[in-house]
């Protein structure tokens, strides 16, 4: 009796043994506000950490379990680290757990991202549709323009002066007499304003402490200008050939088919938001027999009041219905 008591004590204590968490080791990284892209079984987006000793940035290919990464935000981690055994052949072998958040600081870099638009140039009229600045911070990037020419430059922000440097700038190398001051203004401000104050949806770009200009958070439309070949219209099953396409120009002219009937109008857009209206359209009279395509898409665009672009196809939509789908011609 005394021998299986032993015996079944010793199961036990070697049970216990063997179901033991396996060891973990605690360490201090630092996730960067910014995510990159990268490869690892597949593309992917990945964290950007540096540990102790780091000077670079290295790519995280794995999850910090209990972590959720705020774009523009910088964190400080305690983490729990855990070797895995038998990992599967697409996974790393340690596993990430966040102990706890040290610290996190904004990114005031991360807060230029994006469109913002221009309605004044000093003493110069500008139309906030065609004039704006484009700031990519996840690849230092800045890109200007003013109805005519693009600017491009590199960015380059040192976070404990607070100071911008950007340039040198490339440009295209049209004539454009309508905005040749604009451009002109526009180039100025961009080599030489070193700091900028944002308040809400307004950034300022200043020269130390002189104003250069204001700007306002917007929508840059330019990826609209293009030909458009339409591959979707709700309601329609079977297009027949009968293919509608539509132009848009960069100063809101429209014009194309309706797979039957040429038209032309006006599309008008807003500078702050991806709203849109598409004519009226003024259109041929041709009789077109057997074509119930064309009818649908002039009812259908006429419905249309905001619009994206995903994956390089345009998608329009009426509310939140998407009802024509259309790709680049």
């Amino acid at each position: 009796m005394k021998l299986s008591i032993a015996l079944l004590i010793t199961l036990i204590v070697t049970a216990c043994a063997s179901t033991k968490s396996p060891k973990s080791e605690t360490k201090t990284i630092t996730v960067s506000a910014k995510t990159t892209e990268c490869t690892g079984v597949g593309p992917q987006e990945c964290l950007l950490i540096k540990e102790d000793g780091d000077t670079e940035w290295k790519n995280f290919y794995g999850k910090i379990e209990g972590f959720d990464h705020k774009v523009g935000v910088e964190s400080v981690l305690e983490v729990a680290i855990v070797k895995v055994d038998n990992p599967p052949a697409d996974a790393s072998s340690l596993r990430y757990k966040l102990v706890k958040v040290v610290n996190e600081k904004q990114d005031k870099l991360m807060l230029l991202e994006g469109t913002w638009v221009i309605s004044k140039l000093g003493d110069l009229d500008a139309d906030p549709l065609k004039t704006y600045i484009y700031f990519d911070t996840k690849s230092n990037r800045i890109n200007g323009y003013a109805g005519c020419n693009g600017l491009g430059g590199a960015l380059d922000y040192d976070a404990e002066k607070d100071e911008l440097k950007s340039g040198p700038f490339m440009s295209t190398m049209m004539f454009c007499e309508e905005v040749a001051e604009q451009e002109r203004a526009l180039g100025k401000i961009l080599e030489n304003f070193n700091k900028f104050d944002i308040d809400g949806d307004m950034i300022t770009l200043k020269k130390d402490d002189e104003v250069l200009v204001t700007a306002k958070r917007g929508v840059n439309h330019r990826d609209l200008y293009k030909n458009w070949e339409f591959t979707f219209i709700e309601v329609v099953d079977d297009f027949n050939g009968n293919v509608p396409n539509i132009m848009i120009s960069k100063d809101g002219d429209a014009s194309g088919s309706g797979s039957c009937n040429n038209f032309n109008g006006k599309v008008k857009l807003d500078a702050y938001s991806y709203d849109i209206k598409v004519g009226p359209l003024m259109a041929t009279r041709k009789m077109c027999a057997n074509n119930e395509v064309e009818h649908v898409f002039f009812a259908k665009i006429d419905l249309v009041d905001n619009y994206q672009i995903v994956d390089g196809e345009l998608q329009l939509l009426s509310g939140k219905q998407v009802i024509l789908k259309a790709k680049k011609k």
